[in-house]
């Protein structure tokens, strides 16, 4: 036993503070230097030096205590609520902490593998074009975008294809029943007995061809047909895809089998056509290819009438049921994969592709010598092993409990996002990439490592195609010139072999063979066993994913240290003192009783100053506490005669805690300290306030801006985690579109960083959950107060329905000033929100002591819910979704360039602000503030645009401008009766008369149109037609108004008014378009629609010529015929969209007739069935890409609005319009009063 002992120090080294010896020591030595004229005896006996040591005493006490371990300081008495142990503490876990929204492709690849089904994924930058690219160039100096080409030669002509576009690919796990997920091949196992009865089993592998791309609307009619409803029936089965044996009349049933024997080893062919029986529909699925796997024995017994059996099987068990089921089980993995990306999206990020791996079959041939004791199916398995490995590395899953024994750094094992089944290692992602070459020399080295080999040789590897031909040109290149050149008649490896890009490589078991030599004799394993033992190989090296295992690391409870607690100094004293519990004998004199008093009163002082001591490390939670109750730094201990005997017979009763803590510490001592602990929390994450709390005080002023930061920073850190975590990440434009839980982590973050509260809101149902629903919702922040509270009837067609028109309801009344209503009831105000119609929608459940403070709430909640509509414009997503989409405007300020503005896509967003809300509105400091606060918050490689939008509609002004305009052109250019030119006075009048003529007509005409989308270019007819019934005659005005002069005025006014059509309800009218956008384009998955791949694919399959497909360029011709569809297209939305038609009007489209490459043959009627496609796909895509029109359109013409100003009134003394120079801009609305209701 070498157990060093246990033992205490004599001479342990203390702190200052816990060293008894050493206080008594420098006590003694202050009162020597302060009072040794008077103080010459300092032993043990004298009074003096006892008080000092028990004061020592209490102060080592109150050392020891302070050293506490800070989570036994910090445990409450209590046990908390929930499972953390320090409750409103910043202590955030690991987990919440250190993970972040997937940011790197691996990152993307950890959350792929975690979900259930999913072995492995990859995810790539997108290089090319996504389905539709663009030309860009200059022509006479303005920057020109199109889908076309430039007719004549420009020198600048780019290329353009939106960037920032990822491709994903995945590995399925493979399924107990329906085997490998990544192709689609189906085995099929019967037997065939000999005449000893002995059975030889025969595997039919069936390999399927990816017809999705073909036919598209006959695939998604399979994929939804149920299993026992349909009919099936063989078309054709022969060794060539027009043979069929089962139908050839010249054959009997031995020559057809005789047949079978002699094609046994070449590919079979075969064509379904199964009938849905639930949709009364004839679907083919052709040229499947088949092979059988059997020992002779096996051959000479098949027949052909017991393969059209199994074929033929329309069982959930046959083979067209496995397929369908196989089909289903890969979409569903793909589609969870694909709203799980959606959910971790980035900021101007988006995925053009989400599919399955490409698989190619690999077979491996070698000789092998083992041991003589080698046991050789084990040797065979394990040779399987190690080449699939190889060829496909697993990525492992480990627990936290490994990762922390292999001494992994905590940062390093919470680095990226958080997984539910585990954690991955980067190396073993980086080992696991797709491979491009396939090196025999490593699978050697590999083999070599098996216990029980000896030697590897003759090692050869080819790949197979789809339909399970061996593929030709791709092993052992040769470098000629720094290039690689290919034999394109070698098939077989010995060295290397390429594997097409973007696929996998399987180890083929089917076709790989190996020959065992024992002895230089040859051995062949019993396949049987060696499969056996590989499965149980896959058992012993499988690492399942620790679903239930610990995921974080917990945070270290403690013990409640009762560092509070405390024992009177006087206590400590000797007894003849008096000034213990028991006190004075009671035949004392009074004298004496009333020096024992004296005593105690005088300790008094040092007792009340260790008491407060005591009690500020009892509240150290206090002071890192994120409650928003908290209103002390500074604690006091109150006393009471039940602690200290005799205590209120020497205290006043006005010596009480609130005196106690009033001379500890003021209101602005307290907010001061209260705001530096909560800086300290916040610099702990790297975050500060320090620029908002000086714009914040010079707003508010230092007390109201002091309280104010103190709930902005107490909001912001509760929330840190999440606006930490999320704050790239983008909204999921898939779902819950325009709603308020559906946002970006950025703007989430943004929001908090400029001080609005974080507020939410609660929904239930009352009474039965059908239309029309009866909602009943509160508003509440963080800590579950409620602020506004109400309810209300919404007819809807489901809950969330409901819920989504409720909450636009609610939002849309609490942005107007008008909609609130402060109510006095007996000497209280209390706030309510009400409808356009007068109703009650809402009210604070809270009543105000002033009519101010019933004011301060509408004001944050108007502020508030202005916030709310502030949204992140993502440039990506508005790229064109395929040829024809809209196109984004081309900027044409400034000299025309291509380098950077041919792309308004890649990397670019707009932050649509309300421009209309305190303190923006006013105060342009604030404003520059969050512009500041928004770019520094963007990711660096994101270019942002912030506009400041506003809101106003048209409002009858007498000091609008425009009359000025029309005073001046009626003294330049009208006549009085009299015929001379009218004077000022005259001019203003008749101008202030047509101003209102025009404004009372267009006000009618404008009412209805808030939300409408009306073009630039088709808004002078419009308005010339509304203001075509007005008369000069029917206007007030001296002046003589010919036709001449008014259509001049005419023409001023239709000006003036276009110019507030566009401009007017700016915001509200690019986020209707922006909703309704989100809404059409949530209809499609723009991964799946491919556009260019579908015609490619209908083109090979309608190639009339038997020559190989390779010696035609498809992608090419397919390009060509989409782009040309596609151009038709958008010339036909632009003729109508400028036309300023609405949707419903538009004319018909007339499909252009599609023409096929002239180079290649094609059967007849190709290029009716790809005209027949495009129609019904360009068809489905009119609405979403006319809202899209809608949208690029408005985003381009978004503008700052300011706060008025004007260089002179119209009013003598108007402070309407103020100028404030050095801190405006020239404004275009006016300020509005503030709310006194």
């Amino acid at each position: 036993m070498n157990q060093k002992p246990v033992s205490i120090e004599k001479k342990p080294d203390l702190k200052p503070a816990q060293d008894y010896y050493r206080l008594r020591k420098e006590g003694i030595g202050f009162i020597e230097q302060m009072g040794s004229v008077q103080w010459t005896d300092y032993n043990t006996h004298d009074p003096g030096i006892t008080i000092l040591e028990a004061l020592c005493y209490a102060i080592t006490d109150l050392a020891y205590r302070t050293g506490k371990d800070i989570k036994d300081i910090l445990t409450p008495e209590g046990p908390p609520a929930g499972k953390n142990p320090f409750p409103d503490q910043a202590f955030f876990t690991a987990r919440e902490i250190l993970t972040i929204n997937p940011w790197t492709p691996n990152d993307f690849r950890r959350i792929l593998i975690d979900l259930d089904g999913v072995r492995n994924a990859w995810v790539f930058c997108k290089e090319c074009s996504c389905d539709a690219e663009y030309y860009a160039w200059c022509d006479e100096d303005k920057l020109n975008l199109s889908f076309t080409e430039p007719k004549k030669t420009v020198t600048n002509l780019l290329k353009v294809s939106p960037r920032g576009l990822y491709d994903v690919l995945l590995e399925l796990e493979s399924d107990p029943e329906l085997g490998d997920l990544n192709d689609h091949k189906i085995e099929h196992t019967y037997t065939v007995h000999d005449s000893d009865g002995k059975p030889h089993p025969v595997v039919m592998e069936l390999r399927f061809p990816d017809w999705q791309l073909e036919n598209s609307a006959d695939w998604e009619l399979f994929n939804q047909s149920n299993d026992s409803l349909f009919k099936l029936k063989i078309l054709h089965f022969g060794s060539t895809k027009t043979y069929n044996v089962i139908e050839d009349t010249l054959l009997n049933d031995d020559e057809k089998d005789a047949y079978l024997k002699r094609q046994w080893r070449n590919i079979f062919y075969a064509g379904f056509e199964v009938e849905l029986l639930s949709f009364g529909k004839k679907i083919v699925i052709d040229n499947v290819a088949i092979r059988f796997l059997g020992d002779a024995t096996a051959k000479n017994g098949s027949k052909v009438k017991t393969i059209q059996t199994i074929l033929e099987d329309e069982g959930s068990a046959g083979i067209i049921s496995l397929y369908r089921r196989k089909l289903l089980k890969i979409a569903e993995v793909v589609k969870i994969s694909k709203a799980h990306l959606q959910d971790c999206r980035n900021l101007d990020e988006d995925f053009c592709r989400v599919t399955g791996v490409g698989i190619e079959d690999v077979a491996v041939c070698a000789d092998v010598e083992v041991t003589p004791d080698a046991d050789i199916e084990r040797v065979q398995a394990r040779i399987w092993f190690e080449i699939e490995n190889y060829f496909n590395p697993p990525v492992s899953f480990y627990s936290l409990a490994e990762m922390m024994a292999e001494n992994v750094p905590v940062e390093d094992i919470f680095n990226g996002p958080e997984l539910d089944n585990g954690f991955i290692k980067s190396v073993d992602l980086e080992n696991a990439t797709l491979k491009k070459v396939l090196r025999t020399s490593d699978i050697i080295n590999l083999l070599m490592e098996i216990e029980g080999v000896i030697a590897v040789s003759n090692l050869m590897i080819s790949k197979y195609d789809n339909e399970g031909n061996i593929v030709k040109g791709a092993a052992d290149p040769v470098w000629i010139v720094k290039e690689l050149k290919f034999d394109e008649n070698k098939s077989s490896a010995s060295w290397q072999l390429y594997i097409k890009d973007l696929h996998q490589p399987r180890l083929y078991l089917n076709f790989s063979r190996f020959l065992f030599y024992k002895n230089g004799l040859p051995f062949h394993p019993r396949m049987d066993e060696a499969s056996d033992t590989l499965t149980q190989l896959h058992g012993e090296a499988e690492r399942p994913k620790f679903t239930n295992m610990q995921k974080d690391l917990p945070v270290p409870g403690g013990t409640f240290a009762n560092t509070g607690d405390y024992y009177p100094v006087q206590y400590s004293l000797p007894v003849t003192y008096g000034v213990n519990p028991v006190g004075l004998p009671s035949h004392v004199s009074e004298q004496r009783q009333a020096e024992a008093k004296q005593l105690k009163a005088y300790l008094l002082i040092y007792e009340q100053l260790l008491g407060n001591a005591f009690a500020q490390i009892s509240n150290v939670s206090e002071l890192l506490s994120l409650r928003p109750t908290v209103d002390r730094t500074y604690f006091v201990k109150e006393f009471s005669k039940e602690l200290i005997v005799g205590y209120d017979e020497i205290t006043s009763s006005l010596l009480n805690k609130t005196a106690l803590e009033g001379m500890a510490e003021t209101r602005s001592e307290f907010l001061e300290r209260r705001n530096r602990f909560l800086n300290h929390l916040m610099a702990r994450f790297g975050e500060q306030f320090s620029e908002y709390a000086l714009m914040l005080t010079n707003l508010q002023g230092k007390q109201v801006a002091s309280t104010h930061l103190i709930d902005d920073k107490i909001s912001f850190l509760k929330k840190y985690p999440i606006i930490s975590h999320d704050r790239a990440r983008a909204f999921n434009y898939t779902k819950s579109l325009c709603n308020l839980d559906n946002n970006s982590g950025l703007e989430k973050r943004i929001t908090l960083l400029l001080g609005y509260p974080d507020l939410s809101f609660v929904w239930s149902f009352s009474g039965k959950k059908v239309s029309p629903f009866t909602l009943n919702y509160s508003l509440n922040d963080a800590n579950n107060n409620t602020w506004f509270s109400g309810n209300l009837k919404i007819k809807a067609s489901s809950g969330e329905a409901a819920k989504e028109a409720a909450y636009k309801l609610v939002i849309k009344q609490m942005l107007q000033t008008d909609a609130y209503e402060v109510k006095e009831k007996d000497g209280t105000f209390n706030l309510n929100l009400k409808t356009d119609g007068g109703a009650i929608l809402g009210s604070s459940p809270q009543s105000f002591t002033t009519n101010g403070a019933a004011i301060d709430m509408m004001n944050e909640l108007l502020a508030w819910s202005a916030n709310e509509k502030a949204f992140v414009v993502e440039h990506l997503l508005l790229r064109p979704k395929f040829p024809g989409d809209a196109l984004y405007p081309a900027c044409s300020d400034g000299s025309c360039q291509t380098c950077g503005e041919e792309d308004p896509y890649s990397f670019r967003v707009t932050y649509v602000m309300p421009g209309w809300t305190a303190p923006f509105n006013i105060n342009l400091d604030m404003r520059r503030f969050a512009d500041r606060t928004i770019r520094y918050e963007l990711p660096s490689h994101l270019l942002g645009k912030i506009c400041w939008v506003g809101n106003d509609g048209f409002i009858e002004n007498s000091c609008d401008p425009v009359i000025t305009d029309l005073a001046d052109l009626l003294i330049q250019k009208g006549l009085t009766k009299d015929g001379i030119r009218p004077s000022e006075a005259e001019a203003c009048a008749c101008s202030l008369s047509l101003y209102t003529v025009f404004s009372n007509s267009f006000s009618i005409w404008y009412e209805d149109k808030t939300l409408t989308f009306l073009h630039a270019d088709a808004l002078n007819a419009l308005l010339e037609a509304v203001f075509s019934v007005l008369k000069p005659a029917g206007i007030s005005c001296p002046i003589i108004i010919d036709s001449t002069l008014w259509d001049e005025i005419k023409n001023t006014m239709i000006l003036y008014f276009k110019d507030i059509v566009l401009n007017g309800w700016q915001f509200e009218r690019f986020e209707d378009a922006w909703c309704q956008w989100l809404k059409e384009n949530a209809n499609f998955d723009w991964t799946e629609e491919r556009l260019h791949e579908h015609v490619e694919v209908m083109l090979k399959a309608n190639l009339k010529t038997d020559l190989p497909s390779a010696k035609f360029d498809f992608c090419t011709c397919a390009s060509k015929i989409v782009n040309d569809y596609g151009i038709s297209f958008y010339k036909w939305m632009n003729q109508n969209f400028e036309a300023g038609l609405e949707f419903k009007d538009f004319s018909d489209f007339l499909a252009p007739t599609v023409s096929l490459c002239s180079t290649i043959p094609y059967k007849t009627g190709t290029e009716e069935k790809i005209g027949d496609f495009l129609h019904e796909k360009y068809k489905s895509y009119k609405k979403v890409s006319y809202q899209l029109w809608k949208v690029v359109h408005l985003l381009s013409k978004l503008k700052n609005t300011y706060p008025g100003a004007t260089l002179h009134d119209c009013d003598d003394g108007s402070d309407q319009n103020p100028v404030r120079l050095g801190s405006t801009a020239l404004g275009n609305y006016p300020l509005k009063r503030n709310v006194t209701l």
